[in-house]
C-alpha cells in the first residue's frame, strides 16, 4: 500500500464481505482517502468482545482495528405479509449476509483478518505452565478468515 496523501493519517481500505456461517469471503477492496471513524490504531491486546478486522503485517502483528456491525447476527428479520401485522425476530441456524468496513492500512500492513472476540468463562480452568497460561475472564481472539491486500496502484 502506499502512503497516505494527508501527513499523519494512514491510508484506508473499503473491504467487502460475504459470509455464510464462519465462512468468510473478500469480495473487493478499494482504497480510499477518507478519515476512519472508530478507528483504534491502539490496538490493545484484548479488545471488547464482538467482531472485527483488522490490518496486520507480515508477521501477523495486529495494526489497526475497526468493528463490524451488524454482521454475524444469529437471528434476521422477517416481514409480514399481510399490512398492519408485527414484523418478528426469528433464529437462524447459520448466519449469511454481507458487510464493509473502512479499514485504516498502515504502510507495514500485508494482510487482513476478520476475528471475532469473545470473553473466557471466569470459571475456565487454569492450563499447567504458571504466567504463560490463559487468565480466567480475559478475552480471546479467534480468527475467521484472514486475506492479502492487494497492491495499490
Amino acid at each position: 500500500m502506499s502512503e497516505p496523501s494527508q501527513p499523519g493519517r494512514p491510508a484506508a481500505v473499503r473491504l467487502i464481505f460475504e459470509y455464510e456461517g464462519d465462512q468468510v469471503r473478500l469480495v473487493a477492496q478499494q482504497r480510499v482517502d477518507i478519515a476512519v471513524p472508530g478507528l483504534d490504531l491502539d490496538v490493545s491486546p484484548t479488545p471488547r468482545p464482538g467482531h472485527y478486522v483488522e490490518a496486520r503485517s507480515t508477521t501477523n502483528e495486529a495494526l489497526s482495528r475497526v468493528p463490524i456491525r451488524e454482521a454475524f447476527g444469529g437471528s434476521v428479520e422477517v416481514f409480514p405479509e399481510e399490512p398492519g401485522s408485527p414484523i418478528t425476530r426469528v433464529d437462524v441456524a447459520e448466519p449469511r449476509g454481507a458487510f464493509s468496513v473502512v479499514l485504516p492500512v498502515p504502510r507495514a500492513a500485508d494482510q487482513v483478518a476478520v476475528v471475532r472476540v469473545t470473553r473466557r468463562q471466569p470459571e475456565a480452568p487454569l492450563l499447567a505452565g504458571g504466567a504463560t497460561s490463559p487468565v480466567p475472564g480475559d478475552s480471546e481472539i479467534t480468527d475467521i478468515a484472514s486475506f492479502r491486500l492487494a497492491a495499490a496502484g
